[in-house]
């Protein structure tokens, strides 16, 4: 009798454990997949941008006699490729930077104006909805697990201490460029297997494309000088520094 009573006993205390280990276990795969979710969602925005107010007059547009309706009129028409070259003219234009280039370069970037540089990131992230935009590409690189992230890529380059310390530096800028490539779909390896970017004609213009992978701000066709037209993800990077020194954030 005893016995028996003990078997049933067990039998109960083994039904309960493992009732009790199923519920742990298909707890903490909700929380992984809940943390998947969000982490896949790290760089979309649930925001509506459609009708965020962008104002299209800036000092230095009326001082040189150029406006954003063009820029406007692009992207609200979904011509991502024409409002991406447009962008480049008038950070050229806006800067009015002493330049032999008829496009804007990185060093151009680093001269944009703090209203201009609003008036760019507002209307790219208006007219997407929150998919395009400087303040995305300013997101996904906070996000990448790195602090500081956007001043190592910026300093990419320069190198400072000993020869380790610079070799650590240089590949931690490599790795940190290579995430911020792929996660906005601008990678593309070299044929040796090495980091590189896409050529400026291999780039999605399409409203489909990853979360920031637009704008390049890149000249019509891609950088000159680069081999195959590759992004210049220089001019963006200085855009980008731009915007967090003007203190710009949505």
């Amino acid at each position: 009798m005893w016995i028996l009573i003990l078997i049933v006993l067990a039998v109960v205390v083994y039904f309960v454990v493992s009732q009790a280990s199923s519920s742990n276990q298909a707890s903490k795969a909700s929380s992984r997949t809940q943390a998947s979710k969000a982490s896949s969602q790290n760089y979309t925005n649930q925001l509506d941008y459609s009708n965020l107010e962008v104002s299209l007059d800036t000092s230095a547009s009326n001082s040189y006699r150029c406006d954003y309706r063009r820029l406007r009129d692009l992207l609200a028409e979904g011509k991502w490729r024409e409002a991406d070259e447009e962008t480049n003219n008038m950070i050229l234009r806006v800067t009015n930077y002493n330049s032999v280039e008829n496009y804007a370069t990185p060093v151009t970037a680093k001269h944009t104006p703090c209203e201009d540089i609003c008036t760019i990131d507002r209307l790219w992230l208006k007219y997407s909805n929150g998919r395009f935009g400087l303040s995305v590409q300013r997101r996904i690189i906070s996000e990448i697990g790195e602090k500081n992230a956007l001043s190592i890529m910026f300093t990419y380059g320069k190198r400072e201490g000993s020869a380790a310390q610079q070799m650590n530096q240089r590949r931690l800028q490599s790795e940190l460029n290579e995430k911020f490539h792929r996660t906005i779909g601008w990678y593309a390896p070299h044929s040796d297997g090495s980091a590189g970017l896409k050529n400026y004609n291999d780039i999605t213009f399409s409203i489909q494309a990853p979360y920031g992978h637009l704008p390049t701000a890149n000249p019509p066709g891609g950088y000159p000088g680069l081999r195959k037209n590759y992004v210049n993800d220089f001019i963006v990077i200085n855009l980008l520094m731009r915007l967090s020194d003007c203190g710009i954030a949505l």
